[in-house]
C-alpha cells in the first residue's frame, strides 16, 4: 500500500501532517470506506467526497493509505482501512463489516459509508441519498439501484422476495453494494460474520435480515445508475448454489423469528406484457425452455424428493409448452423455492446436488421473466407480483417447516 498524495499549501507533493487536523473534530467524524482503486481514482473519489461533505467531519478509509494524512484545511482525514478489498469483491461480505466495526471503535465515528466495488459509477446524488437517509434513528440504509429487466435477476428471483416476505423489510438489494450503517448495526453484523461458518475472505452476511430480528430500523435510499460489479467467479452453475447456499443456512438460523404470525400484505397486481420472441432475445429463451425440458427429464426423480406432487404436475405441463406461451406463475415459483429452503434444512440430500437441482428451475424463472416483460415498468411489475406471491405462499413454508412429515415424497 501507498499513501496518497495530496499536495500542501507550498505546492509539494509530501503527505501533510494529520496531528493538527484531530482538533477539528469537535463530534464524531463520518467514516466512508472506499474500495482499493488506481491512485487517479482514488485522488478523484477524495476530491468528490471532500466537496460533498464538506459542512460535516469526515474519515475516508482506504486500503490505498499507508498512514494518517489530512487533505488540507477543513478537508477530510484519511486513514488506512484495515481490510484491503479487491475487484473481484461483487458484494459487501462478512470482513467488511468486521473491518468498519473496528474502524468505529477506534476513531470513534458516528456512522459509517461502506461503498463497494466500482463505487466511482455511484453520482453525487446517490451518495448524498444515502447519508441523508442516515438520521439519528436508522440503523441500516440500503440503496436502490436503476437496473435493466435482465439485471441482477438472481436477486429478483430470490433475495429480494424472500428478504421481504419472511423479515417483512422491502429493500430491492438486501445483498449490499454500498450501504450507511450506524455503530450497533456494525457492532451486530460484526458478531454475526463471527460466528458464521462462512465468516472467510468471501463470507456473506445479511444485513437487512439481522437488522430485522434485531429490530433495528432499516431505510431505502435512491442509488441511481451504477455499475454493478460481476463476481470472480461467472459460472452459473456454481455461483447461484453458493449464494443460495449462504440464504438458506441464514433463513435455516432465524426459523424462529420468520414463523412468528404477522399480517400478510394484500396481493398486489401484477402487469406484464407479453411479446412476440424475435431475435437474440427468442432464441436465449428457446434456448431456456429447451435446458428446462432436458433437466424435467434427467432430474424429475430428485425434485420428487423434494416437490409435492401438484408442484410436480405443474412443472410436467410447463416442460411441455412451447417457448412462445411458457409462463413460470409466481406462485408455483414460490413454493419451489420454500420447498427447497426446507429441503436444506432437513438435508433431504447432498445440499450441493439439491442447489445444483434448483439452477435449472431458476433458469426456467429466467425465461419467463423474459418472455413476459417488454420494459422496465412491466419487469418491476412482475417482480412486483413474485415478491408478493413469496408473501402470500409464506403460510405454507411455515406449515411444513413445522409439520414436514404431512408430505413425505
Amino acid at each position: 500500500m501507498s499513501t496518497l498524495p495530496i499536495a500542501d499549501p507550498q505546492g509539494t507533493d509530501a503527505p501533510l501532517e494529520a496531528t493538527a487536523s484531530r482538533a477539528r473534530f469537535n463530534t464524531a467524524p463520518l467514516a466512508i470506506c472506499l474500495p482499493s482503486m488506481p491512485s487517479e481514482e482514488l485522488a478523484g473519489m477524495v476530491q468528490r467526497l471532500g466537496d460533498l461533505f464538506a459542512d460535516e467531519p469526515v474519515l475516508i478509509a482506504t486500503p490505498d493509505q499507508a498512514e494518517e494524512q489530512t487533505t488540507g484545511e477543513g478537508g477530510p482525514l484519511l486513514v488506512p482501512y484495515p481490510a484491503p478489498r479487491t475487484d473481484s469483491e461483487w458484494v459487501l461480505n462478512a470482513k467488511d463489516y468486521v473491518a468498519a466495526s473496528k474502524l468505529v471503535a477506534d476513531r470513534g465515528a458516528s456512522g459509517v459509508i461502506l461503498l463497494g466495488t466500482d463505487a466511482g459509477s455511484l453520482d453525487a446524488d446517490a451518495i448524498l441519498s444515502l447519508r441523508r437517509a442516515m438520521g439519528a434513528n436508522v440503523d441500516l440504509v440500503v440503496p436502490r439501484y436503476r437496473t435493466g429487466p435482465q439485471e441482477g435477476l438472481v436477486n429478483s428471483a430470490l433475495l429480494y422476495p424472500l428478504t421481504r416476505a419472511l423479515f417483512g423489510v422491502d429493500v430491492r438489494f438486501p445483498l449490499p453494494l454500498d450501504a450507511g450503517l450506524s455503530p450497533r448495526m456494525l457492532a451486530r453484523l460484526s458478531s454475526a460474520a463471527g460466528k458464521a461458518a462462512a465468516a472467510a475472505d468471501d463470507g456473506l452476511v445479511w444485513p437487512v435480515a439481522e437488522a430485522s430480528i434485531a429490530g433495528f430500523s432499516v431505510r431505502q435510499s435512491e442509488g441511481g445508475a451504477r455499475a454493478l460489479p460481476r463476481p470472480q467467479e461467472t459460472d452459473l452453475n456454481v455461483l447461484f448454489p453458493a449464494v443460495t447456499s449462504a440464504l438458506f443456512a441464514d433463513i435455516e438460523s432465524k426459523a424462529t423469528f420468520w414463523q412468528r404470525a404477522r399480517t400478510l400484505p394484500a396481493p398486489r397486481p401484477v402487469a406484464a406484457g407479453h411479446v412476440g420472441l424475435q431475435g437474440e432475445e427468442a432464441e436465449e429463451i428457446r434456448s431456456l425452455v429447451e435446458g428446462f425440458r432436458l433437466a424435467f427429464s434427467n432430474l424429475r426423480e430428485i425434485w420428487s424428493l423434494v416437490l409435492p406432487p401438484q408442484s410436480l404436475l405443474a412443472l410436467k405441463k410447463l416442460s411441455v409448452t412451447p417457448p412462445e406461451s411458457f409462463s413460470f406463475p409466481p406462485s408455483l415459483w414460490a413454493r419451489t423455492v420454500y420447498d427447497f429452503a426446507l429441503a436444506f434444512h432437513l438435508r433431504t440430500l447432498n445440499r450441493g446436488h439439491l442447489l445444483g437441482a434448483l439452477t435449472p428451475l431458476y433458469l426456467a424463472w429466467v425465461a419467463s421473466l423474459l418472455r413476459e416483460t417488454t420494459a422496465p415498468e412491466a419487469s418491476d411489475a412482475l417482480l412486483e407480483g413474485t415478491a408478493s406471491a413469496f408473501e402470500q405462499e409464506k403460510p405454507y413454508l411455515v406449515s411444513r417447516w413445522r409439520w414436514p412429515d404431512r408430505f413425505n415424497p
